[in-house]
């Protein structure tokens, strides 16, 4: 027996072992009851410093006698700021278990940070050189993905399951770090950007189908369809559903999506895309749980659903129509059209009887209230839950919330490519909705009455404008690029709100800000293949919507106290290629003022986002990349990354809850260092990569405070491995090519904690809730190419 067919029947074992149910953890199934992310946008134009494909460095994949080339795509070495990218190939190959997202595939570059503390992406969260979701922007093809009112991509204001992008609709990521120049960046981009480029249709008809199975009852099944080249039009479809039961009790997910990339070529001058998106999901949120019970029960351990439990659903879609233009050889018009809407909702159930007590010490994360205390404000509401159900906590245990957003919005750019410069002028004008409520009652379907149970009710209006003008200078023979720019920026936003248990009055409020970002990049070739750069820049993040809703916790409206936070970023770095080895080297200093901080307030549990001081983000990044080629027995790739991540405050203040806060003081959930690394092996169609990452201690928060404490979650060290084969299907009439994959993640099965924060309990004892991360996971593979 040759070689390959003994490998082939060990892969199809292993594939067997894992598809009658390579499973490492138990938990209960509950059925799945039931929302998305807004759009806004950013101005986006092409500039020399975007990633750009070497026709010099091929990667060439053997599929028994077929050699399969494609080129690999490279970071500029002109480029002024620090960029990295992930290229297809890699997106292709990923794990599919309902642990791996958008975000999460991340991981494998230097400073970032993600984690979903559920299957198919439920709770995702994601930081960027320390910057959360919020402070940094996610876009698609050039507009953002971050909510207009709340600032993240994904769980922000509760969102917990508004997935949009699965790695399916992607082909390529490219990944900008710092402030930036102005034609990438979006609003609130303070630590990058990360721009998701989509999934462009194939040049000839074809597709594929494709099915997973797993741990934790997880299982896929997913199709793609290119039209092919017809009379310039090219089409792709694609759809993917994925379920999973999760590796936490009660915490079982589905997930459908929706994809459709348009491209259509009038004539050669002119070209238009069309991008949509349409995502949907369904499941169970999983809950922060005390650490003594997970001690107790098991790490998967969870409440009970008779306890408390938390069915959301999500129904999230976006459509961008890109409009190209060559007006002549140095002139390039370019205009994108875009709107979007999510749908976010969720009815929380918990039982009065299992509140916290001296024999259950534990606060449920939802309890209901003790007591029906907005019956005392002058407007209402008037809903009396002991009057209608013999106790205020019987009168509150459930809990509707709904969040609704929907945008719409344009952004032109023009390109001037002179002899010596590039010169990119853009304009962006984006408008969104909010309709955000939540309703308390004792039984359900919840009742939803304005002036009566409603807990809020408010309806916000937001408006983004920018504009940006950037060149791109050419010296000394291509050896000198300086890159200035600056971008305008305007905002007006409008929050009303009606009576309810937490607003004791209505009114609306409105506020406006703007801010002028200059930026400023400089790259020199010190030698052949050795680029030196620079950067500065300096921007603004506006304030989430819940800072104005302080303006209606009295007897009349004042205005927001939040302000912005103003960031200046400072970065300096060194590249260097040659053949197929690059090296990235690069440090950083952003300084804060207005630190954004989130407090919640333990009696009324309303949630405010003020300023909490300055502050300082700052580190430095290693990345160091090398296709080796052939090495006599196929061909290998691999990579190491190294991150050094500081933020602390610089300023002392005074929380409500915590206290004092010193200068110095680090800020939480954020691991000082980052260490990934990996390879890929590739021969006569086998594929294996091996990769691991150390992430290193966290602080915690205050579960009220929203800052930091003592406590941390300890480092540790996950390796995920995979493993396929591509085998070609000649002249059978089925298919062009069969791939059958195995994945194992988290192949040591290490025991951590995606996140956590302080609490304390029924006796006044201290103690830390959090989320579990997932345990080993095995999960096998089938794709056929037609």
């Amino acid at each position: 027996m040759s070689t390959r067919k003994h490998g082939q029947k060990i892969l199809a074992a292993l594939i067997a072992v894992a598809l009658m149910g390579g499973s490492f953890a138990t938990p209960v199934y509950a059925d799945d009851q039931g929302t998305a992310a807004p759009t806004q946008d950013v101005t986006s134009g092409q500039n020399s410093s975007q990633p750009t494909t070497s026709s010099t460095q091929s990667d060439v994949r053997q599929l028994k006698q077929v050699s399969v080339s494609a080129t690999v795509q490279t970071v500029p070495l002109t480029a002024a700021y620090t960029q990295g990218l992930i290229d297809e190939d890699t997106l292709r190959n990923l794990s599919p278990a309902p642990t791996v997202t958008v975000q999460t595939m991340l991981n494998q570059q230097p400073s970032i940070f993600a984690y979903a503390n559920g299957p198919n992406g439920v709770e995702t969260t994601i930081y960027l050189r320390a910057f959360n979701s919020s402070q940094f922007s996610e876009t698609f093809d050039g507009v953002a993905l971050n909510d207009l009112f709340n600032g993240g991509v994904t769980g922000q204001a509760e969102n917990r399951n508004n997935v949009l992008l699965i790695p399916g609709n992607l082909q390529s990521v490219e990944i900008y770090r710092g402030i930036n120049n102005p034609a990438v960046n979006s609003y609130n981009s303070l630590g990058g950007t990360i721009n998701f480029v989509p999934r462009e249709p194939d040049e000839t008809m074809g597709g594929s189908v494709g099915a997973s199975y797993g741990s934790f009852k997880s299982w896929d099944y997913h199709a793609t369809f290119n039209t092919g080249d017809w009379n310039g039009i090219k089409q792709v479809f694609s759809f993917d559903h994925s379920a999973s039961r999760g590796w936490i009790d009660n915490t079982g997910d589905h997930n459908n999506n929706f994809y459709w990339g348009l491209s259509y070529d009038f004539n050669d001058n002119n070209h238009l895309s069309n991008y949509l998106l349409f995502n949907n999901n369904k499941g169970f949120s999983p809950y922060n749980m005390p650490a003594p019970l997970q001690q107790q029960y098991g790490r998967n351990y969870q409440w009970p659903l008779s306890w408390t439990n938390a069915p959301i659903k999500d129904t999230n879609w976006m459509d961008i129509i890109d409009f190209k233009s060559n007006v002549s050889e140095d002139i390039l018009f370019q205009n994108k059209f875009f709107f979007g809407r999510n749908d976010y909702l969720r009815t929380s159930f918990s039982n009065p009887i299992f509140q916290q007590s001296a024999t259950q010490p534990y606060n449920l994360e939802d309890d209901p209230s003790s007591s029906a205390f907005w019956l005392g404000n002058p407007y209402g509401p008037t809903y009396d839950p002991t009057a209608a159900f013999g106790s205020a906590e019987n009168g509150t245990d459930y809990h509707f919330y709904g969040y609704t957003t929907k945008g719409v919005g344009d952004s032109p750019s023009l390109t001037l490519k002179l002899p010596q410069n590039e010169i990119v002028i853009g304009a962006n004008a984006t408008y969104g909705e909010l309709y955000s409520r939540e309703y308390w009652y004792g039984s359900s379907p919840v009742p939803k009455i304005l002036g009566y149970n409603d807990t809020w009710d408010e309806h916000d209006r937001r408006t983004l404008t920018s504009f940006f003008v950037q060149d791109t200078i050419s010296l000394f023979d291509n050896t000198l690029h300086l890159t200035p720019g600056v971008k305008y920026i305007y905002a007006s936003t409008t929050d009303r709100d009606s009576v309810g248990i937490y607003y004791p009055i209505p009114g609306e409020i409105h506020d406006t800000e703007h801010f002028l970002s200059p930026t400023f990049g400089i790259n020199y070739q010190l030698i052949e293949g050795l680029n030196l750069y620079a950067s500065y820049g300096k921007n603004f993040k506006l304030p989430d919507i819940s800072a104005y809703y302080g303006a209606f916790q009295g007897n009349s409206i004042v205005p927001p106290h939040a302000k912005p936070e103003y960031v200046q970023d400072y970065e300096i770095g060194a590249r260097y290629q040659i053949d197929g080895f690059s090296v990235m080297a690069n440090g950083y200093r952003e300084n804060f003022q207005n630190t954004f901080v989130t407090v919640t307030d333990p009696n009324t549990q309303l949630s405010l986002f003020t300023n909490g001081g300055a502050s300082r983000y700052q580190g430095a990044e290693l990345q160091l990349q090398n296709n080796f080629g052939s090495v006599g027995v196929g061909d290998l790739s691999a990579y190491f990354n190294y991150a050094h991540n500081q933020a602390k405050f610089t300023s002392s203040f005074t929380s409500d809850y915590a206290g004092q806060v010193n200068a110095g003081q680090p800020l939480a959930g954020v691991p000082q260092n980052l260490i990934s690394a990996g390879f890929v092996w590739k021969y006569e169609g086998w594929r294996f990569n091996m990769d691991a990452r150390f992430v290193d201690k966290q602080y915690l928060d205050q579960l009220y405070a929203g800052t930091p404490t003592a406590s941390t979650i300890k480092p540790y060290t996950v390796v995920d491995l995979g493993i396929s084969d591509t085998i070609r299907l000649r002249d059978s009439g089925f298919g062009k090519q069969i791939r059958v994959g195995l994945n194992v993640d988290n192949l040591l099965n290490r025991e951590y904690l995606n996140t956590a924060y302080t609490d304390t309990d029924y006796f006044g004892n201290s103690f830390i809730r959090g989320v579990i991360a997932p345990p080993r996971s095995i999960t096998g593979s089938v794709d056929v190419d037609f």
